[in-house]
């Protein structure tokens, strides 16, 4: 039987909805190259379904092509979707989020400041969690 929380207890946020909201709250451009690694992880299948089909039409592109977010498709994206694209991301290949660390050293070294230390306290938070289980 799974033990019950404690009315109020938040569960910690994922690695992948951590993404998302970094991407999120990107400048487009940004937000727009972030989710081009994301995608490049994903086959045929997967771009036609992520992000509620957004991505489809990239199945149309010649195989030596390298993805192309448009600036308006990045604009346009909703936190759930960016929790798509980045849970797909994180479960097919989670070696890419090591490619969005060196993007986003590149692009925005702020970011990846707020990024690192988001995932420091999630670290922490598991720690902790997993050393004082709830009764």
């Amino acid at each position: 039987m799974k033990p019950v929380e404690p009315a109020g207890a938040a569960t910690p946020p994922t690695v992948p909805s951590l993404v998302a909201r970094l991407i999120a709250e990107s400048p487009v451009r940004v937000k727009q190259k972030l989710v081009a690694c994301l995608l490049g992880v994903a086959g045929p299948l997967a771009l036609a379904s992520l992000a509620d089909g957004r991505f489809a039409r990239l199945l149309l592109r010649p195989p030596s092509q390298s993805l192309a977010v448009s600036l308006e498709e990045a604009r346009r994206l909703t936190e759930g979707q960016l929790l798509s694209i980045a849970s797909y991301a994180w479960q097919a290949s989670p070696a890419v989020y090591g490619r969005l660390i060196e993007l986003l050293q590149t692009e925005n070294p702020t970011l990846l400041r707020t990024f690192t230390g988001a995932l420091l306290l999630f670290a922490l938070g598991e720690r902790a969690r997993r050393r004082d289980p709830i009764p």
